[in-house]
Protein backbone atom coordinates (compact mmCIF):
# COMPACT_ATOMS: atom_id res chain seq x y z
CA UNK A 1 0.00 0.00 0.00
CA UNK A 2 2.86 2.33 0.92
CA UNK A 3 4.53 1.74 -2.45
CA UNK A 4 1.27 2.51 -4.27
CA UNK A 5 0.90 5.82 -2.38
CA UNK A 6 4.50 6.75 -3.16
CA UNK A 7 3.93 6.06 -6.85
CA UNK A 8 0.77 8.14 -6.84
CA UNK A 9 2.57 10.99 -5.07
CA UNK A 10 5.39 10.95 -7.61
CA UNK A 11 2.88 10.96 -10.44
CA UNK A 12 1.08 13.94 -8.89
CA UNK A 13 4.38 15.82 -8.49
CA UNK A 14 5.27 15.10 -12.10
CA UNK A 15 1.89 16.48 -13.20
CA UNK A 16 2.34 19.61 -11.09
CA UNK A 17 5.67 20.29 -12.76
CA UNK A 18 3.73 20.86 -15.97
CA UNK A 19 1.43 23.52 -14.43
CA UNK A 20 3.67 26.57 -13.78
CA UNK A 21 4.15 27.28 -17.49
CA UNK A 22 0.36 27.54 -17.92
CA UNK A 23 -0.24 29.47 -14.69
CA UNK A 24 2.86 31.64 -14.64
CA UNK A 25 2.32 35.37 -14.31
CA UNK A 26 3.79 37.97 -16.66
CA UNK A 27 5.99 40.24 -14.54
CA UNK A 28 6.70 43.91 -15.30
CA UNK A 29 8.96 46.37 -13.52
CA UNK A 30 8.93 50.16 -13.73
CA UNK A 31 12.34 51.47 -12.61
CA UNK A 32 11.49 55.19 -12.69
CA UNK A 33 8.64 54.68 -10.22
CA UNK A 34 10.45 51.94 -8.25
CA UNK A 35 7.47 49.63 -8.72
CA UNK A 36 6.58 46.24 -10.17
CA UNK A 37 3.50 44.10 -10.79
CA UNK A 38 2.42 40.91 -12.54
CA UNK A 39 -0.38 40.07 -14.97
CA UNK A 40 -2.12 36.70 -14.76
CA UNK A 41 -1.18 34.47 -17.64
CA UNK A 42 -3.75 33.84 -20.37
CA UNK A 43 -5.96 36.86 -19.54
CA UNK A 44 -4.42 39.75 -21.46
CA UNK A 45 -3.87 38.87 -25.09
CA UNK A 46 -1.96 42.05 -25.99
CA UNK A 47 0.17 44.00 -23.52
CA UNK A 48 1.59 47.31 -24.73
CA UNK A 49 4.43 49.23 -23.10
CA UNK A 50 6.36 52.30 -24.30
CA UNK A 51 9.13 49.93 -25.44
CA UNK A 52 7.12 47.45 -27.52
CA UNK A 53 4.78 49.64 -29.58
CA UNK A 54 6.81 49.09 -32.74
CA UNK A 55 6.61 45.33 -32.25
CA UNK A 56 2.81 45.65 -31.99
CA UNK A 57 2.40 47.99 -34.98
CA UNK A 58 -0.30 45.81 -36.56
CA UNK A 59 -2.40 45.83 -33.38
CA UNK A 60 -1.98 49.61 -33.01
CA UNK A 61 -2.96 50.12 -36.66
CA UNK A 62 -6.11 48.01 -36.14
CA UNK A 63 -7.17 50.67 -33.66
CA UNK A 64 -6.51 53.54 -36.03
CA UNK A 65 -3.12 54.58 -34.68
CA UNK A 66 0.58 54.43 -35.40
CA UNK A 67 3.41 53.44 -33.04
CA UNK A 68 4.79 57.00 -33.23
CA UNK A 69 1.45 58.64 -32.34
CA UNK A 70 0.79 56.16 -29.54
CA UNK A 71 4.31 56.65 -28.15
CA UNK A 72 3.61 60.38 -27.84
CA UNK A 73 0.23 59.64 -26.23
CA UNK A 74 1.78 57.15 -23.78
CA UNK A 75 4.40 59.75 -22.79
CA UNK A 76 1.76 62.46 -22.26
CA UNK A 77 -0.43 60.20 -20.11
CA UNK A 78 2.47 58.51 -18.32
CA UNK A 79 1.38 55.07 -19.54
CA UNK A 80 3.61 52.28 -18.25
CA UNK A 81 1.44 49.41 -19.43
CA UNK A 82 -1.79 48.97 -21.41
CA UNK A 83 -3.18 45.44 -21.43
CA UNK A 84 -6.20 44.16 -23.41
CA UNK A 85 -8.57 41.52 -22.04
CA UNK A 86 -10.64 41.24 -25.21
CA UNK A 87 -12.70 38.28 -24.04
CA UNK A 88 -14.19 40.33 -21.19
CA UNK A 89 -14.11 43.75 -22.87
CA UNK A 90 -11.57 45.26 -20.47
CA UNK A 91 -8.43 47.34 -20.83
CA UNK A 92 -6.01 47.68 -17.91
CA UNK A 93 -3.99 50.90 -18.00
CA UNK A 94 -1.17 51.54 -15.53
CA UNK A 95 0.11 55.13 -15.44
CA UNK A 96 2.65 57.11 -13.44
CA UNK A 97 2.83 60.88 -13.90
CA UNK A 98 5.32 63.29 -12.39
CA UNK A 99 2.54 65.88 -12.30
CA UNK A 100 1.66 68.84 -10.07
CA UNK A 101 0.26 66.56 -7.35
CA UNK A 102 3.28 64.28 -7.52
CA UNK A 103 5.63 67.21 -6.97
CA UNK A 104 3.45 68.82 -4.32
CA UNK A 105 2.80 65.73 -2.16
CA UNK A 106 5.60 63.33 -3.26
CA UNK A 107 4.39 60.55 -0.88
CA UNK A 108 0.76 60.71 0.25
CA UNK A 109 1.48 58.18 2.99
CA UNK A 110 3.86 60.55 4.78
CA UNK A 111 1.41 63.45 4.95
CA UNK A 112 -1.37 64.40 7.36
CA UNK A 113 -4.96 63.12 7.28
CA UNK A 114 -6.05 66.67 6.44
CA UNK A 115 -3.82 66.68 3.36
CA UNK A 116 -5.15 63.29 2.24
CA UNK A 117 -8.70 64.58 2.69
CA UNK A 118 -7.79 67.56 0.51
CA UNK A 119 -6.41 65.27 -2.19
CA UNK A 120 -9.50 63.06 -1.98
CA UNK A 121 -11.68 66.16 -2.48
CA UNK A 122 -9.90 66.87 -5.78
CA UNK A 123 -11.78 63.83 -7.15
CA UNK A 124 -15.17 65.30 -6.21
CA UNK A 125 -17.73 66.91 -8.50
CA UNK A 126 -16.01 70.31 -8.23
CA UNK A 127 -12.44 68.97 -8.26
CA UNK A 128 -9.71 69.01 -10.86
CA UNK A 129 -10.60 65.57 -12.27
CA UNK A 130 -14.17 66.64 -13.09
CA UNK A 131 -12.71 69.21 -15.51
CA UNK A 132 -10.96 66.35 -17.31
CA UNK A 133 -14.26 64.49 -17.83
CA UNK A 134 -14.22 62.08 -14.87
CA UNK A 135 -17.24 61.62 -12.64
CA UNK A 136 -16.48 59.56 -9.54
CA UNK A 137 -19.40 57.98 -7.69
CA UNK A 138 -17.21 56.15 -5.17
CA UNK A 139 -14.10 57.65 -3.54
CA UNK A 140 -12.44 56.14 -0.46
CA UNK A 141 -8.99 55.72 1.07
CA UNK A 142 -7.68 52.31 2.08
CA UNK A 143 -4.32 51.57 3.72
CA UNK A 144 -2.88 48.36 2.23
CA UNK A 145 -0.20 46.68 4.40
CA UNK A 146 2.27 46.12 1.55
CA UNK A 147 1.87 49.21 -0.64
CA UNK A 148 0.37 51.89 1.60
CA UNK A 149 -2.63 54.13 1.03
CA UNK A 150 -4.55 54.10 -2.24
CA UNK A 151 -7.75 55.80 -3.27
CA UNK A 152 -10.35 53.27 -4.40
CA UNK A 153 -12.38 54.83 -7.18
CA UNK A 154 -15.31 53.99 -9.43
CA UNK A 155 -16.01 56.35 -12.32
CA UNK A 156 -17.55 57.20 -15.66
CA UNK A 157 -15.64 59.20 -18.26
CA UNK A 158 -17.14 61.53 -20.87
CA UNK A 159 -15.82 63.42 -23.87
CA UNK A 160 -17.96 66.19 -25.32
CA UNK A 161 -20.91 65.00 -23.23
CA UNK A 162 -20.71 61.45 -24.61
CA UNK A 163 -20.06 58.56 -22.26
CA UNK A 164 -16.80 56.96 -23.42
CA UNK A 165 -16.13 54.37 -20.73
CA UNK A 166 -16.60 53.30 -17.14
CA UNK A 167 -14.03 51.85 -14.80
CA UNK A 168 -12.45 51.13 -11.44
CA UNK A 169 -9.20 52.79 -10.35
CA UNK A 170 -6.61 52.55 -7.60
CA UNK A 171 -4.57 55.76 -7.18
CA UNK A 172 -1.80 56.97 -4.89
CA UNK A 173 1.16 59.35 -4.88
CA UNK A 174 4.50 57.61 -4.33
CA UNK A 175 8.10 58.56 -5.08
CA UNK A 176 6.97 61.81 -6.68
CA UNK A 177 4.51 60.15 -9.12
CA UNK A 178 0.73 59.96 -9.31
CA UNK A 179 0.35 56.20 -9.78
CA UNK A 180 -2.96 54.85 -11.17
CA UNK A 181 -4.17 51.36 -12.00
CA UNK A 182 -7.25 51.79 -14.19
CA UNK A 183 -9.54 48.94 -15.27
CA UNK A 184 -11.56 50.35 -18.16
CA UNK A 185 -14.71 48.85 -19.70
CA UNK A 186 -16.53 50.02 -22.83
CA UNK A 187 -20.13 49.81 -23.99
CA UNK A 188 -21.60 48.27 -20.84
CA UNK A 189 -22.21 48.74 -17.12
CA UNK A 190 -19.54 47.94 -14.57
CA UNK A 191 -19.64 44.52 -12.95
CA UNK A 192 -18.17 43.15 -9.73
CA UNK A 193 -15.97 40.94 -11.91
CA UNK A 194 -14.26 44.05 -13.30
CA UNK A 195 -13.23 45.16 -9.82
CA UNK A 196 -12.08 41.62 -9.05
CA UNK A 197 -9.95 41.63 -12.21
CA UNK A 198 -8.34 44.91 -11.10
CA UNK A 199 -7.70 43.56 -7.60
CA UNK A 200 -6.06 40.47 -9.06
CA UNK A 201 -3.38 42.70 -10.61
CA UNK A 202 -3.29 45.23 -7.77
CA UNK A 203 -2.52 42.47 -5.26
CA UNK A 204 0.77 41.82 -7.10
CA UNK A 205 1.86 45.49 -6.99
CA UNK A 206 4.97 46.28 -4.99
CA UNK A 207 7.26 49.27 -4.52
CA UNK A 208 10.85 48.11 -4.77
CA UNK A 209 12.14 51.29 -3.09
CA UNK A 210 10.54 54.15 -1.14
CA UNK A 211 12.44 57.38 -1.66
CA UNK A 212 12.94 59.74 1.31
CA UNK A 213 10.69 62.77 1.42
CA UNK A 214 12.39 65.81 -0.12
CA UNK A 215 11.86 69.39 0.98
CA UNK A 216 8.36 69.94 -0.38
CA UNK A 217 7.55 73.14 -2.30
CA UNK A 218 5.62 75.91 -0.62
CA UNK A 219 1.86 75.45 -0.52
CA UNK A 220 -0.89 77.96 0.14
CA UNK A 221 -4.32 76.94 1.40
CA UNK A 222 -6.60 79.96 1.53
CA UNK A 223 -9.62 79.95 3.82
CA UNK A 224 -10.48 83.59 3.06
CA UNK A 225 -9.25 85.14 -0.16
CA UNK A 226 -9.37 88.51 -1.97
CA UNK A 227 -12.76 89.51 -3.43
CA UNK A 228 -13.19 89.74 -7.18
CA UNK A 229 -15.64 92.61 -6.63
CA UNK A 230 -16.33 94.65 -3.51
CA UNK A 231 -18.16 97.70 -2.29
CA UNK A 232 -15.90 97.98 0.79
CA UNK A 233 -12.39 99.38 0.89
CA UNK A 234 -11.12 96.79 3.39
CA UNK A 235 -10.90 93.01 3.34
CA UNK A 236 -8.84 90.35 5.10
CA UNK A 237 -7.07 87.34 3.66
CA UNK A 238 -6.57 84.22 5.80
CA UNK A 239 -5.15 80.76 5.34
CA UNK A 240 -2.29 78.39 6.05
CA UNK A 241 1.19 77.87 4.62
CA UNK A 242 4.64 76.84 5.91
CA UNK A 243 5.29 78.13 9.47
CA UNK A 244 7.51 81.22 9.38
CA UNK A 245 6.89 81.91 5.67
CA UNK A 246 6.67 85.59 4.71
CA UNK A 247 3.63 86.74 2.71
CA UNK A 248 3.82 89.93 0.67
CA UNK A 249 0.87 91.41 -1.24
CA UNK A 250 1.65 94.07 -3.85
CA UNK A 251 -1.41 96.06 -4.92
CA UNK A 252 -1.26 97.93 -8.24
CA UNK A 253 -3.94 100.38 -9.43
CA UNK A 254 -4.93 100.26 -13.09
CA UNK A 255 -6.18 103.83 -12.90
CA UNK A 256 -3.11 105.49 -11.36
CA UNK A 257 -0.37 102.81 -11.70
CA UNK A 258 0.45 103.40 -8.05
CA UNK A 259 1.41 100.45 -5.85
CA UNK A 260 0.85 99.60 -2.20
CA UNK A 261 2.51 96.92 -0.07
CA UNK A 262 1.01 94.65 2.64
CA UNK A 263 3.05 92.07 4.58
CA UNK A 264 2.65 89.41 7.26
CA UNK A 265 4.42 86.25 8.51
CA UNK A 266 2.80 82.86 9.07
CA UNK A 267 2.73 81.75 12.70
CA UNK A 268 4.06 78.59 14.33
CA UNK A 269 1.12 76.55 13.00
CA UNK A 270 1.41 78.07 9.52
CA UNK A 271 -1.73 80.20 9.88
CA UNK A 272 -1.69 83.78 8.63
CA UNK A 273 -3.94 86.85 8.57
CA UNK A 274 -3.33 89.62 6.03
CA UNK A 275 -5.54 92.78 6.15
CA UNK A 276 -5.68 94.83 2.93
CA UNK A 277 -7.00 98.38 2.42
CA UNK A 278 -7.86 99.61 -1.08
CA UNK A 279 -6.85 103.30 -1.60
CA UNK A 280 -9.94 104.21 -3.65
CA UNK A 281 -12.47 103.08 -6.24
CA UNK A 282 -10.57 101.40 -9.02
CA UNK A 283 -9.64 98.11 -10.65
CA UNK A 284 -6.57 96.51 -9.06
CA UNK A 285 -4.10 93.75 -9.78
CA UNK A 286 -2.75 92.22 -6.59
CA UNK A 287 0.15 89.78 -6.48
CA UNK A 288 0.67 87.65 -3.37
CA UNK A 289 4.14 86.15 -2.87
CA UNK A 290 4.92 83.46 -0.28
CA UNK A 291 8.65 83.19 0.51
CA UNK A 292 10.71 80.90 2.72
CA UNK A 293 14.49 80.73 2.75
CA UNK A 294 15.87 77.90 0.64
CA UNK A 295 12.59 77.21 -1.20
CA UNK A 296 11.21 78.48 -4.48
CA UNK A 297 8.75 81.33 -4.02
CA UNK A 298 5.05 80.78 -4.61
CA UNK A 299 3.12 83.54 -6.41
CA UNK A 300 -0.59 84.06 -6.93
CA UNK A 301 -2.41 86.90 -8.74
CA UNK A 302 -5.83 88.45 -8.09
CA UNK A 303 -8.03 90.92 -9.98
CA UNK A 304 -10.12 93.16 -7.72
CA UNK A 305 -12.80 95.67 -8.65
CA UNK A 306 -13.72 98.22 -5.95
CA UNK A 307 -16.78 100.41 -6.42
CA UNK A 308 -18.79 102.01 -3.62
CA UNK A 309 -22.40 100.86 -3.63
CA UNK A 310 -21.52 97.77 -5.64
CA UNK A 311 -23.36 94.65 -4.54
CA UNK A 312 -20.52 92.13 -4.12
CA UNK A 313 -21.38 88.77 -5.64
CA UNK A 314 -19.26 85.73 -6.46
CA UNK A 315 -20.85 82.92 -8.46
CA UNK A 316 -18.96 79.90 -7.12
CA UNK A 317 -20.59 77.32 -9.42
CA UNK A 318 -21.70 78.88 -12.71
CA UNK A 319 -23.56 76.95 -15.43
CA UNK A 320 -21.14 75.46 -17.98
CA UNK A 321 -21.60 75.73 -21.71
CA UNK A 322 -22.71 72.11 -21.74
CA UNK A 323 -24.70 70.14 -19.16
CA UNK A 324 -23.84 66.45 -18.82
CA UNK A 325 -26.16 65.40 -15.97
CA UNK A 326 -29.86 65.70 -15.14
CA UNK A 327 -29.33 68.41 -12.51
CA UNK A 328 -27.00 71.35 -12.04
CA UNK A 329 -26.62 73.25 -8.77
CA UNK A 330 -25.83 76.94 -9.24
CA UNK A 331 -24.26 78.47 -6.14
CA UNK A 332 -22.86 81.82 -5.17
CA UNK A 333 -22.08 84.02 -2.22
CA UNK A 334 -22.52 87.65 -1.28
CA UNK A 335 -21.13 89.57 1.67
CA UNK A 336 -24.30 91.67 1.93
CA UNK A 337 -27.35 90.75 4.03
CA UNK A 338 -30.90 91.29 2.85
CA UNK A 339 -30.15 90.37 -0.76
CA UNK A 340 -32.76 88.76 -3.03
CA UNK A 341 -31.55 86.37 -5.72
CA UNK A 342 -33.71 85.63 -8.77
CA UNK A 343 -32.99 82.87 -11.26
CA UNK A 344 -34.73 82.73 -14.63
CA UNK A 345 -34.39 79.59 -16.77
CA UNK A 346 -35.96 79.76 -20.24
CA UNK A 347 -38.42 82.38 -18.98
CA UNK A 348 -39.43 80.64 -15.72
CA UNK A 349 -38.34 82.67 -12.66
CA UNK A 350 -37.90 81.83 -8.97
CA UNK A 351 -36.28 83.63 -6.04
CA UNK A 352 -34.16 82.67 -3.04
CA UNK A 353 -32.64 84.38 -0.02
CA UNK A 354 -28.96 83.79 0.79
CA UNK A 355 -28.36 82.04 4.11
CA UNK A 356 -26.59 83.53 7.15
CA UNK A 357 -23.22 83.08 5.45
CA UNK A 358 -24.43 84.79 2.29
CA UNK A 359 -24.60 81.60 0.25
CA UNK A 360 -27.42 81.17 -2.28
CA UNK A 361 -28.29 77.96 -4.12
CA UNK A 362 -30.50 77.10 -7.08
CA UNK A 363 -31.11 73.56 -8.33
CA UNK A 364 -31.69 73.49 -12.08
CA UNK A 365 -33.41 70.54 -13.77
CA UNK A 366 -31.24 69.85 -16.82
CA UNK A 367 -32.73 66.50 -17.83
CA UNK A 368 -34.36 67.88 -20.99
CA UNK A 369 -32.18 67.96 -24.11
CA UNK A 370 -31.85 71.36 -25.74
CA UNK A 371 -30.85 74.98 -25.03
CA UNK A 372 -30.96 76.70 -21.64
CA UNK A 373 -31.08 80.49 -21.32
CA UNK A 374 -30.19 81.29 -17.70
CA UNK A 375 -30.17 84.69 -16.02
CA UNK A 376 -29.20 85.31 -12.38
CA UNK A 377 -30.12 88.65 -10.83
CA UNK A 378 -29.30 89.86 -7.31
CA UNK A 379 -30.59 93.03 -5.75
CA UNK A 380 -30.79 95.04 -2.54
CA UNK A 381 -32.29 98.44 -1.96
CA UNK A 382 -29.64 101.15 -2.10
CA UNK A 383 -27.12 99.02 -4.01
CA UNK A 384 -26.58 98.41 -7.71
CA UNK A 385 -28.41 95.38 -9.07
CA UNK A 386 -26.15 92.61 -10.40
CA UNK A 387 -27.04 90.39 -13.32
CA UNK A 388 -25.29 87.33 -14.80
CA UNK A 389 -26.30 85.70 -18.08
CA UNK A 390 -25.44 82.14 -19.16
CA UNK A 391 -26.30 80.07 -22.21
CA UNK A 392 -25.95 76.30 -21.91
CA UNK A 393 -26.95 73.23 -23.87
CA UNK A 394 -27.77 69.63 -22.99
CA UNK A 395 -26.77 67.33 -25.82
CA UNK A 396 -28.19 63.85 -26.27
CA UNK A 397 -25.98 61.08 -24.92
CA UNK A 398 -24.37 58.62 -27.28
CA UNK A 399 -26.93 56.02 -26.25
CA UNK A 400 -29.77 58.44 -26.99
CA UNK A 401 -28.25 59.31 -30.36
CA UNK A 402 -28.01 55.63 -31.18
CA UNK A 403 -31.63 55.01 -30.16
CA UNK A 404 -32.86 58.01 -32.16
CA UNK A 405 -30.87 56.99 -35.22
CA UNK A 406 -31.91 53.37 -34.90
CA UNK A 407 -35.56 54.49 -34.97
CA UNK A 408 -35.21 56.84 -37.95
CA UNK A 409 -32.34 55.38 -39.97
CA UNK A 410 -32.89 53.49 -43.19
CA UNK A 411 -30.67 50.73 -44.52
CA UNK A 412 -30.37 51.21 -48.30
CA UNK A 413 -29.11 48.61 -50.67
CA UNK A 414 -25.73 49.13 -52.30
CA UNK A 415 -27.43 49.70 -55.67
CA UNK A 416 -29.61 52.44 -54.17
CA UNK A 417 -26.57 54.29 -52.81
CA UNK A 418 -24.74 53.89 -56.08
CA UNK A 419 -27.52 54.67 -58.54
CA UNK A 420 -30.02 56.94 -56.69
CA UNK A 421 -27.96 58.84 -54.10
CA UNK A 422 -30.14 61.98 -54.43
CA UNK A 423 -33.16 60.08 -53.12
CA UNK A 424 -31.25 59.34 -49.88
CA UNK A 425 -30.21 62.93 -49.12
CA UNK A 426 -31.41 64.18 -45.74
CA UNK A 427 -31.95 60.67 -44.38
CA UNK A 428 -29.97 58.96 -41.62
CA UNK A 429 -28.43 55.82 -43.11
CA UNK A 430 -27.40 52.71 -41.24
CA UNK A 431 -24.70 50.44 -42.64
CA UNK A 432 -23.41 47.14 -41.28
CA UNK A 433 -20.02 46.24 -42.66
CA UNK A 434 -16.28 46.03 -42.22
CA UNK A 435 -13.62 48.71 -41.74
CA UNK A 436 -10.95 47.84 -44.29
CA UNK A 437 -8.69 50.89 -44.07
CA UNK A 438 -8.20 54.30 -42.44
CA UNK A 439 -6.39 57.30 -43.97
CA UNK A 440 -5.77 60.86 -42.70
CA UNK A 441 -6.71 63.46 -45.32
CA UNK A 442 -6.24 67.18 -44.63
CA UNK A 443 -7.88 67.46 -41.23
CA UNK A 444 -10.39 64.65 -41.65
CA UNK A 445 -10.33 60.88 -41.86
CA UNK A 446 -11.25 58.62 -44.77
CA UNK A 447 -12.55 55.24 -43.64
CA UNK A 448 -12.74 52.54 -46.27
CA UNK A 449 -15.76 50.40 -45.54
CA UNK A 450 -17.18 47.26 -47.20
CA UNK A 451 -20.69 45.89 -46.83
CA UNK A 452 -19.81 42.30 -47.72
CA UNK A 453 -16.99 39.90 -47.03
CA UNK A 454 -16.16 37.52 -49.88
CA UNK A 455 -13.94 34.49 -50.22
CA UNK A 456 -11.21 36.60 -51.78
CA UNK A 457 -11.64 39.76 -49.70
CA UNK A 458 -14.41 42.39 -49.56
CA UNK A 459 -17.11 43.77 -51.85
CA UNK A 460 -19.54 46.72 -52.07
CA UNK A 461 -17.04 49.35 -50.95
CA UNK A 462 -18.18 52.63 -49.35
CA UNK A 463 -16.11 55.72 -48.48
CA UNK A 464 -16.86 57.20 -45.04
CA UNK A 465 -15.58 60.63 -43.99
CA UNK A 466 -15.18 61.51 -40.29
CA UNK A 467 -14.05 64.65 -38.43
CA UNK A 468 -12.49 62.56 -35.66
CA UNK A 469 -9.77 59.95 -35.79
CA UNK A 470 -11.48 56.56 -35.60
CA UNK A 471 -10.27 53.65 -33.52
CA UNK A 472 -12.34 50.82 -34.90
CA UNK A 473 -11.20 47.21 -35.18
CA UNK A 474 -10.66 46.11 -38.76
CA UNK A 475 -12.13 42.91 -40.15
CA UNK A 476 -14.94 43.00 -37.58
CA UNK A 477 -18.61 43.49 -38.42
CA UNK A 478 -19.58 46.95 -37.13
CA UNK A 479 -22.51 49.36 -37.39
CA UNK A 480 -22.14 52.97 -38.51
CA UNK A 481 -24.60 55.79 -39.21
CA UNK A 482 -24.08 58.49 -41.79
CA UNK A 483 -25.47 60.95 -44.31
CA UNK A 484 -25.25 60.60 -48.08
CA UNK A 485 -22.65 62.84 -49.76
CA UNK A 486 -22.78 61.47 -53.26
CA UNK A 487 -20.80 59.09 -55.44
CA UNK A 488 -17.06 59.19 -56.14
CA UNK A 489 -16.26 58.54 -59.82
CA UNK A 490 -12.69 57.60 -60.74
CA UNK A 491 -10.87 55.29 -63.16
CA UNK A 492 -9.56 51.92 -62.08
CA UNK A 493 -6.23 50.41 -63.18
CA UNK A 494 -7.76 49.16 -66.42
CA UNK A 495 -9.19 52.57 -67.32
CA UNK A 496 -12.78 51.59 -66.52
CA UNK A 497 -15.08 53.89 -64.55
CA UNK A 498 -15.08 53.08 -60.80
CA UNK A 499 -18.00 54.41 -58.75
CA UNK A 500 -18.10 54.32 -54.92
CA UNK A 501 -20.81 55.77 -52.59
CA UNK A 502 -19.58 58.49 -50.18
CA UNK A 503 -21.09 59.19 -46.73
CA UNK A 504 -20.36 61.64 -43.91
CA UNK A 505 -20.21 59.45 -40.80
CA UNK A 506 -22.22 60.83 -37.87
CA UNK A 507 -22.00 57.96 -35.39
CA UNK A 508 -20.10 54.73 -34.88
CA UNK A 509 -22.33 52.36 -32.91
CA UNK A 510 -19.82 49.58 -32.32
CA UNK A 511 -19.86 45.90 -33.11
CA UNK A 512 -22.93 44.94 -35.10
CA UNK A 513 -25.28 42.31 -33.66
CA UNK A 514 -25.20 38.91 -35.35
CA UNK A 515 -27.62 38.50 -38.24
Amino acid sequence: MGKKLTALALAACAALLLLPAAQAAQEYSFPAVRAALALPDGVYGTVLTPDNLQENAAFVASRGGTPEAWAADFAARGVLLQAYDQENGRVLVVTALSDVDGKRYFDINALTPETRAQYRASHGSDGAYSVLGYRYDSISWKNFPRVGRFLQLRYSYREGGDLVRRGYQRRTIRNGFTVTLDMQVFGRQLQAADNSALNRVFDTLSFTEILPMPELPLALDETQTAPVETGDAEFTMKGKTRPGAKLTAVLMSFGTSQTKLFETTAGASGSYTLPVTLPGEDVYLMTLTVAYEGLEELTKAYNIRYQKGLLPVTVTAAPPGEFTSDEFVLTGVTAESGVTATLTVNGAARTAKPDKKGVFTFRIDTSARGAYDIRLTLGKKGLQERSFHYQSFRYPTREEQERAMAQSAVTPSYDQMLNTPDALEGSALRLDGYVTGIEAQEGEWLIRFALRRTFGGYADEVMLFSDQEPSYPTETLVTVYGEMLGVSVTEDASGQEARVPMLRMTLFAGVAPPA
